[in-house]
């Protein structure tokens, strides 16, 4: 009997803890599936880090100095950590950030036990549905880029602090320098960590009932604050704006800009963000109001929604720094980029743990069931909205796993792409979507190979010809006669490429000049090809189809006028077998004098 009631007393706990990981879950599989190896954009800063580290010459003010505004230290440091663990395998830095993510709501839910009177069904649903919106995929750019662990670091580093505050056993003074560490932290993590001093000073009010020790917290904590943030502005420069906006356009936008970034975690429309965004700032403040009005007969209930009230603030500094920031981007680039979501989605957390706190401990709200009620409603919209939103995560993220994994096999051939204007400033070139600056990326290989964290291929072989056909260039038509062009003209090929008797297929065509083994442009295949399915009898081949336009300034690596004769060559790489098969037919050029 004993072991049947134990076996009862643990089957909720074991579904409850099921229902947590579902959304956890739902985050591996998505970083698993497209998450790619490979840096992008701001993570390009990082290989200098790995040479200093590695030649003995990091200094502290490497760690320190400003990246595009932000004190990132101990992001810094984690990233030099990893990298060297792990070779800087980019995956891992993704599974980190989701590491980082689980401690966050572990966190808030002990943090939601502290605060409630007792965990029962309500409790319970309250918890799973936060569980659903802190873990959606409204926030898939930083699931998916290993950068933005400061944006993690900093949220658990809030809600740590915020729930050392509400431990009981601990003196206040001790509650108080503990909860300093993890600011700290933040402060030097990214510039919106310094919001996280002025967020906790509703949890520091409700530390003691003295006005007297409670003034000297305050003190304390402010002066905390201005200290970080003086360290933090030493050597700070910041390029000035010129924004085409008279002053009541910009108050407009930054003002859209701002409701939109709250709603951005639940929708991707431009029509009912800046709606959503008002409701739940507006949800935030009546909460307050209604708490702060009754503080004097309702001391506990203050004290209950206080961290939550810190956690909500935050979220509203965060979003109001971001907005100064990007606001010039236009209102609706805060739907649009859901890398700013990490933050403010902490709002909307906020919003339903202080209903929950003020339905079930008000007095005189506490047995009004039709609350419930509306609150089961609003928490089914939730829902909804974030199963839509997760759903256009996906598509966007499907798409974008391709330029990434484009990115990747080019970033695989940099030994091969020559320092052509094409990968400069060709806007279909496959460096692209790993910056917009291709020198960025070439300095940082040469930093990477300098202290062998990854190598590159250089020994790869070239197939002057193959049994099995791999494409065409099936345009210009005619071949019997070079092709006469201006040197300001430009030319557009056309054809396609395949991997026969292969499911995965080449997602990208390189471009050479008559026997060199090197490429000066790509062109990317990935358009529709009804024709090639219905010659070659396979589905597979559903998208073969490639089409680029080149200049002839392009062509070069710089004066266009010392183009003459050119033959191009096209390439396709098959990193199964690391070989390079050329495409049949090839194009002749002539360059004429102007």
């Amino acid at each position: 009997m004993a072991k049947n009631s134990s076996f009862f007393v643990d089957f909720p706990t074991t579904i409850l803890g099921l229902l947590y990981l579902i959304p956890i879950l739902g985050i591996i599989g998505f970083i698993i599936k497209f998450g790619v190896n490979v840096p992008f954009y701001d993570q390009w800063v990082v290989p200098a880090l790995f040479e200093k580290t590695a030649t003995g010459t990091l200094e502290f003010k490497d760690l320190f100095e400003l990246h595009n505004n932000h004190r990132i230290l101990f992001p810094r440091l984690i990233f030099i950590v990893l990298g060297f663990i792990s070779s800087w395998n980019i995956k891992l830095e993704l599974f980190f950030s989701l590491g980082l993510a689980i401690l966050t709501f572990i966190l808030l839910y002990k943090l939601s036990v502290n605060t409630s009177k007792n965990q029962n069904s309500f409790f319970y649903f309250t918890n799973l549905l936060i569980a659903l919106i802190f873990f959606s995929l409204a926030q898939s750019e930083n699931w998916l880029w290993g950068f933005q662990i400061a944006l993690f670091l900093i949220n658990l580093c809030v809600i740590l602090s915020c729930f050392v505050l509400t431990q009981e056993q601990r003196k206040p003074t001790q509650k108080l320098l503990i909860a300093a560490i993890p600011c700290l932290i933040a402060s030097f993590s990214s510039a919106q960590g310094l919001m996280s001093w002025l967020a906790l000073i509703p949890s520091i009010t409700v530390l003691t009932k003295e006005a007297n020790l409670r003034k000297k917290y305050l003190i304390f904590w402010l002066i905390l604050f201005t200290i970080s943030t003086l360290i933090y502005s030493l050597g700070y420069t910041q390029e000035p704006k010129t924004i085409n906006l008279s002053l009541l356009e910009k108050l407009f936008t930054a003002s859209h800009f701002f409701f939109n970034l709250m709603a951005a975690p639940l929708t991707n429309s431009y029509t009912l963000s800046l709606g959503i965004g008002l409701i739940i700032v507006l949800n935030f403040i009546g909460l307050g109001f209604y708490c702060f009005q009754n503080r004097k007969d309702q001391y506990y209930l203050l004290k209950s929604c206080s961290p939550w009230f810190s956690i909500g603030i935050f979220s509203i500094l965060c979003s109001i720094l971001i907005t100064l920031g990007r606001y010039d981007y236009g209102a609706n680039y805060a739907i649009d980029a859901s890398r700013y979501t990490t933050h403010s989605l902490l709002l909307i957390i906020a919003v339903i743990q202080l209903w929950f706190i003020v339905i079930t401990q008000s007095k005189t709200l506490n047995k009004n069931y039709s609350l419930k009620l509306i609150y089961s409603f609003i928490a089914g919209i939730l829902v909804c909205l974030i199963g839509v939103k997760s759903e256009i995560a996906i598509t966007q993220a499907q798409t974008d796993l391709i330029n990434k994994q484009r990115g990747k096999t080019c970033l695989e051939l940099i030994n091969y792409l020559e320092d052509s204007n094409f990968f400069k400033i060709h806007p279909d070139r496959c460096l692209l979507r790993l910056s917009k600056t291709t020198w960025w990326i070439q300095d940082g290989v040469k930093k990477l190979q300098t202290v062998h964290l990854r190598n590159w291929e250089n020994n790869i072989i070239f197939k002057p010809e193959s049994e099995q056909l791999y494409g065409y260039i099936d345009f210009p038509f005619s071949r019997d006669q070079p092709l006469k062009i201006k040197p300001q003209d430009s030319i557009t090929l056309k054809g396609w490429a395949i991997f026969p008797q292969t499911q995965n297929q080449p997602q990208l065509v390189f471009f050479s000049q008559g026997n060199q083994q090197s490429f000066f442009a790509n062109a990317n295949v990935g358009l529709n090809s009804p024709d090639i399915v219905q010659v070659l009898h396979s589905p597979h081949y559903n998208y073969a189809r490639w089409q680029v336009q080149i200049s002839t300034l392009e062509m070069s690596q710089g004066d266009s006028s010392t183009l003459r004769n050119i033959t191009i060559k096209a390439w396709v790489y098959n990193p199964d077998s690391h070989e390079f098969f050329p495409l049949k037919g090839e194009i002749k050029i002539i360059v004429e004098k102007d």
